[in-house]
């Protein structure tokens, strides 16, 4: 036994003595890339650190390491970074951090970047050897992606969660309401490779939806009754052009795992293309509105009957209701389109539907009962938003196929970081 492990410390000991100068070493760096970004207001000072692992360095005497910018693989231009020249002997080498300064910069780019390397040299009298192949360090180059740097105040640097603020198009009367108040948070979450393949969208919204508009002519209303004696009593009728408009304000929640199916960056935009199945439910307060116009063929005829008083009807009827909704969608798409100058988001969805809503006696207005209805649904919604301004125009349609009830909205509202938020609650004396 002692035999075995005095052999095992002579073979470890010739191990170790090989590993001078005829054998590797580590001289790496902790990262192969970082991101950093550009400041207009400074210079951005970034540390770079070194990892090494030379046993015996008096016997590596002769051998320097250099830290260099590789030119061919490095897009920024000179006047725009600095680096103080790094040689250091192998005996010298310690825990080393190396300092890169990016200069400050107000111009707008797009993303660029540098890589240094790691270059390990012999020297002796007459010439320099290039020794990187005894190098057997993992990171022996690291990538500085340099992104533009952001001006926060004028322009959204990201549009992954925003909140949005607005009114709603009136289609009825052909222009915008203020008083039909829109609002969302939308989180769009992109799936990444180095962490997961699965990203999300979510969005918590209200709005207000037309859903239908109709237009009947020959509508015979009547507008007035009046007592005539303690017996009988005269009834006004008149024919009509009857307007019907039903509005729908909602307070939905709308959720989608995002699969990504295509992806593209090039000249800074960024397109991609997911499979997003979605969940959604919607709380509807819907308002149906009949409006009797252009009153013709007036006409009255004496009814034997009794009533309290005369009455004149009102030329407008109006009737509200709650209206639930859950769409579950199996089919799904979802695309974006996102650089420094505009985003685009559009998703489609197609699937089954559950809706609750009351069903009206035919001989008045009372609900006779909650009704659930079974059906498959189809969906379509836009965003546009320009970063500088966070203006921001909406779209949506969503109907269903066998009882069809179509929604449809247009909004226009801005959009802003929910960080922005704080200052609201912030007590008085702190703004």
């Amino acid at each position: 036994m002692k035999t075995k492990f005095l052999i095992l410390v002579i073979a470890f000991a010739y191990m170790v003595k090989g590993w001078g100068q005829e054998g590797y070493y580590n001289i790496g760096f902790e990262k192969d890339t970082i991101r950093v970004e550009k400041s207009d207001k400074k210079d951005v000072i970034i540390p770079l650190k070194l990892k090494t692992l030379i046993f015996k360095k008096q016997e590596w005497k002769d051998y320097f390491v250099r830290i260099q910018i590789d030119e061919e693989n490095t897009t920024l231009i000179k006047s725009d970074y600095e680096m103080m020249k790094f040689e250091r002997n192998f005996s010298q080498l310690e825990n080393e951090t190396i300092f890169f300064v990016l200069k400050k910069d107000s111009i707008e780019d797009r993303t660029r970047k540098i890589t240094l390397s790691i270059n390990s040299i012999k020297k002796d009298t007459l010439k320099e050897e290039n020794v990187n192949e005894k190098n057997s360090a993992d990171n022996k180059k690291i990538v500085i992606v340099v992104e533009s740097s952001s001006k926060e105040s004028e322009s959204l640097s990201d549009y992954n969660i925003l909140s949005y603020i607005g009114t709603n198009f009136d289609m009825a009367e052909g222009k915008t309401r203020a008083q039909n108040l829109f609002f969302a948070t939308n989180i769009f979450m992109h799936p990444q490779k180095e962490r997961n393949k699965l990203g999300f969208y979510l969005s918590l919204y209200g709005n207000r939806t037309m859903s239908d508009i109709d237009s009947t002519g020959n509508v015979r209303n009547t507008y007035k009754i009046e007592k005539l004696t303690d017996s009988t009593y005269v009834e006004y009728t008149s024919q009509n052009k009857m307007i019907t408009t039903k509005v729908s304000d909602n307070i939905g929640a709308y959720i989608s795992p995002l699969i990504k199916i295509f992806n593209s960056q090039k000249n800074n935009n960024d397109v991609n293309l997911y499979y997003s199945p979605s969940l959604e439910f919607v709380w509807r307060r819907i308002s149906v509105t009949r409006e009797f116009k252009n009153p013709t063929n007036l006409d009255s005829i004496i009814i034997t009957g009794t009533i309290p008083g005369s009455l004149e009807l009102d030329k407008i009827h109006k009737r509200e209701y709650n209206e639930y909704a859950f769409n579950a969608g199996v089919l799904g798409l979802f695309l974006s389109y996102e650089n420094k100058d505009i985003s685009v988001r559009v998703h489609g969805s197609v699937g089954y539907s559950s809706s609750f809503y009351p069903k009206f006696s035919s001989s008045s207005e009372v609900i006779a009962e909650t009704d659930r209805v079974h059906d498959i649904f189809f969906s379509g919604r836009a965003w546009i938003t320009e970063p500088k301004t966070g203006i921001t125009l909406q779209a949506e349609i969503i109907n269903t196929s066998k009882y069809p009830r179509p929604y449809f909205g247009v909004t226009l509202s801005k959009a802003f970081r929910l960080k922005e938020l704080s200052g609201f609650f912030s007590p008085i004396t702190d703004r």
